[in-house]
């Protein structure tokens, strides 16, 4: 099914009050990478940032979790797996000797509800604990499950591993026929944990419209092209406000992260709206009552101000009207959306010192990965390997290639230097790169992978025949998930 184009004016959404949330959310430092808004259906508004683009697909954090719900919605609905399901009858080999009784009354739903018992959660890629469902259960369930929520990124892979057990199937495998061949969602993938099980917590690959038509399935109740391929019963649970996330296990500070939960689905403070929800604001959000769904990617890390301001700017230009009357204003959204970019740095050019610098080869002096996994990215989990050895800049009149030379080839990042991003493809991703002299000595760049939420920082800084490098994540925040720390790298001219 091909999603239709509409203005918003035509399914009854004022353009102002797009173009509103998009100024408000600029205006409070929140960098969109991508937006799609949808009534009855039909897209209304959609856009990219460049160097997003709605051809690439973009690493997925905990929104994977709403497709690991769908999976065992379907399970339960052909009898694969039920609700009342205990983890104990599940994973038997897997099971501590002395079992606790909160342990054994655990179940599918207390998984699916966030509400296990656990008070921390385990890290699923500990090295030193390789049998990471075997440590799960192990791990003390201090709470009676069903009664204590404490967000649990490992108990939504066991549901996947739940789902192994009883089809023989992962999780991505499993939702192909039933989900992603119906709704037109194509070249999916999703990261494998160390014991080979597809990752439920996070860790798909999906375009933008990949989200759309899959919260468009969740807010139609599982109905698809006038087929019920899930049954709504399923949807009414899991949007559901099945537990409160106010507990002594969650630090829930923020008023979005306050209203409940259901099967993987958040509710939000606004009446008949609630969310599928990834880190740095990656978000699939259904406005019940107003047959609307709004999707975003983002890279922040003030997820709640971005909520904050579509239920400010957003919400309220969708009115109960089945029309409105056209407005000049959807031009200018549209146009708006089409020269979207994330905010690149002011460039400026330094003839002398590119001359000086053009071709010379400056090599590292410590080992140093390929430029693919140098650049990085937000979680980008599928290494491609190989070693630099040297690096040199080459300058044209719009741009600039940095060139690593690696063990296992040459391989390039072009770099935009008339303040906008250019894009390139390099490792099968893409990316998109903007730089600058800040001074006769001095370069920097901002690269970011478009299948990411973030990219690296680099400055250059020239001494005759040495080169400083200096690298830092473009994210805001460090540590979990978040890209490689500062680091600072010295070159010598060969």
């Amino acid at each position: 099914m091909i999603l239709e184009r509409v203005t918003p004016e035509s399914v009854g959404i004022h353009s102002e009050g797009i173009l509103k949330f998009i100024d408000l959310a600029e205006s409070r430092g929140l960098e969109l990478h991508s937006m799609m808004l949808l009534r009855h259906g039909k897209v209304c508004a959609e856009g990219w940032w460049k160097p997003y683009n709605p051809a690439s697909p973009h690493m997925m954090f905990s929104f994977t979790k709403a497709l690991t719900s769908t999976a065992i919605g379907f399970a339960c609905q052909e009898g694969a797996l039920s609700l009342d399901d205990r983890l104990s009858e599940l994973f038997p080999d897997k099971m501590p000797e002395n079992p606790s009784e909160n342990l054994l009354a655990c179940t599918v739903r207390d998984l699916l509800t966030m509400s296990c018992g656990h008070e921390t959660e385990i890290n699923t890629f500990d090295v030193n604990e390789p049998d990471w469902i075997k440590n799960f259960l192990s791990h003390e369930f201090k709470y009676k499950p069903g009664t204590c929520f404490m967000y649990n990124t490992a108990g939504t892979n066991m549901l996947c591993a739940a789902l192994k057990r009883r089809t023989g199937e992962d999780l991505f495998e499993y939702l192909t026929p039933r989900l992603f061949e119906p709704l037109g969602i194509e070249n999916i993938e999703c990261f494998r944990l160390p014991d080979g099980i597809e990752m439920g917590g996070a860790g798909s690959r999906l375009k933008t419209e990949d989200m759309a038509r899959f919260i468009l399935f969740v807010s139609r109740h599982g109905k698809w092209e006038g087929k019920q391929l899930l049954n709504a019963e399923w949807f009414d649970m899991a949007s559901a406000n099945q537990v409160s996330t106010i507990s002594p296990a969650n630090n829930a500070d923020n008023p979005d992260w306050r209203c409940g939960y259901g099967f993987q689905f958040w509710r939000c403070v606004p009446e008949h709206v609630f969310r599928a929800d990834g880190a740095f604001g990656q978000y699939g959000v259904v406005f019940e009552d107003k047959d609307t769904v709004l999707i975003l990617q983002s890279s922040s890390s003030n997820q709640q101000e971005q909520l904050t301001c579509a239920w400010e700017a957003l919400l309220p230009a969708i009115t109960d009207e089945e029309t409105l009357p056209e407005s000049p204003m959807a031009h200018v959204l549209k146009k708006r959306l089409e020269k979207a970019e994330i905010t690149p740095m002011l460039s400026s050019r330094n003839p002398w010192s590119e001359k000086e610098i053009e071709g010379k080869k400056f090599a590292f002096t410590e080992e140093v990965p390929g430029l693919v996994d140098f650049i990085g990215g937000v979680w980008i989990v599928a290494p491609q390997g190989g070693v630099t050895k040297t690096l040199r800049f080459e300058f044209a009149p719009e741009k600039a290639n940095l060139v690593f030379e690696q063990d296992n080839g040459e391989f390039t990042a072009e770099i935009g230097l008339q303040s906008h991003f250019t894009s390139f493809t390099l490792g099968g991703r893409t990316y998109g790169a903007v730089g600058r002299w800040r001074s006769d000595k001095r370069f920097e760049l901002e690269v970011c992978c478009a299948e990411s939420a973030g990219g690296r920082r680099m400055i250059f800084t020239f001494e005759g025949d040495a080169l400083t490098l200096e690298t830092e994540s473009t994210m805001s925040i460090s540590g979990g998930i978040a890209d490689r720390p500062y680091k600072r790298y010295t070159l010598k001219a060969e």
